[in-house]
C-alpha cells in the first residue's frame, strides 16, 4: 500500500512540475504580446495632464477638442475657467462650477438616456455663459388666424419709403448733405484667421484712408482723389502704381 502511494505521489509531483513549466513558458511567450498591446493603448487624460478630476477616462487626444466644444457652447475663451499659462490650477471659481456642470450632465444622460450623450453644454447655454431659464414672452396676446392673415396681406414698405424714413430720423436731407466726413470702425474676418480691427476715415469728395491693425503692425491704404498709397507692416508708405494698358493689333 505504501509503495503504491509513493509511486502515485512521484507521478503527481512530476505532473505538477511539468504543468508549472508549461504555464511559465506560456506566460513568458505572452509577455511581449501583452507589452505590445499596452503600448498601443492610447493614453488617458489623467496619465498625460495634471489635475484631471472629471474627464479622467477620456483619451488624452480628445481633451483639447472637448475643451473647445465647451468654450464654444458657452461663448467664452479658455481663460474664463483656466489660469493663463497654468491650466492645472484651481484658482478660478468658473472652473469648479464647470466640473459640477459636467457631472450633472453625465448623470442626466446616464439616468435618462441610457448613458447616451443626448444632453450637452450647448443644450442649455446656446453660446452664453449665463443661459436663459425661461422663454421670452411677448406682452402682446397671440394673434388669431384672421389676424395673421391680415398681417401677411399688408404690403411691405418700398425701398424709397425706408430711405425717406431714415433721412427723417437723421434730421432731413439737408442735414445729411452737410456731412462731409465719416468715421467707421469694424473688423475684417479672414477664413481660418483671427478678426482684424479696422478704422476707415472718409472725407468728401473722394478722400479715404483705411487702417487695418494687424498683429505685426498697421496695414494702410489711402487715396486723396487723385493718387493712392499703400503701407505694410515694417515698410514705409509707397505710392500705388498707375495701371497701364497695352493695345495689341
Amino acid at each position: 500500500m505504501n509503495r503504491k502511494w509513493g509511486k502515485a505521489a512521484t507521478v503527481s509531483a512530476s505532473f505538477v512540475a511539468a504543468a508549472a513549466l508549461a504555464i511559465a513558458s506560456g506566460n513568458a511567450q505572452s509577455a511581449p504580446a501583452q507589452a505590445a498591446a499596452a503600448s498601443n493603448k492610447p493614453k488617458l487624460t489623467q496619465e498625460q495632464f495634471k489635475n484631471i478630476q472629471v474627464l479622467k477616462d477620456l483619451p488624452a487626444d480628445q481633451l483639447i477638442p472637448a475643451m473647445q466644444f465647451i468654450a464654444t457652447s458657452l461663448g467664452v475663451e479658455c481663460e474664463f475657467c483656466h489660469v493663463e499659462g497654468a491650466f492645472d490650477k484651481d484658482d478660478k471659481q468658473p472652473k469648479k462650477t464647470a466640473r459640477e456642470m459636467m457631472l450633472m450632465m453625465m448623470a442626466i444622460n446616464k439616468d435618462n438616456f441610457k448613458d447616451h450623450r443626448e444632453v450637452t453644454c450647448f443644450t442649455c447655454h446656446r453660446g452664453s455663459n449665463d443661459p436663459v431659464s425661461t422663454p421670452i414672452i411677448s406682452d402682446e396676446p397671440p394673434k388669431t388666424e384672421a389676424g395673421n392673415a391680415a398681417v401677411a396681406a399688408k404690403p411691405l414698405p418700398t425701398a424709397d419709403e425706408i430711405l425717406d424714413k431714415y433721412l427723417q430720423a437723421a434730421g432731413g436731407r439737408a442735414a445729411v448733405e452737410k456731412i462731409t466726413s465719416r468715421v467707421e470702425k469694424g473688423s475684417l474676418t479672414i477664413p481660418g484667421g483671427p478678426e482684424i480691427p479696422i478704422d476707415i476715415f472718409a472725407k468728401a469728395p473722394e478722400m479715404r484712408i483705411a487702417i487695418a491693425h494687424m498683429r505685426q503692425g498697421d496695414n494702410v491704404t489711402a487715396f486723396d482723389g487723385h493718387a493712392g498709397w499703400l503701407g505694410n507692416p515694417g515698410r514705409p508708405p509707397r505710392p500705388m502704381s498707375t495701371p497701364t494698358t497695352t493695345l495689341r493689333r
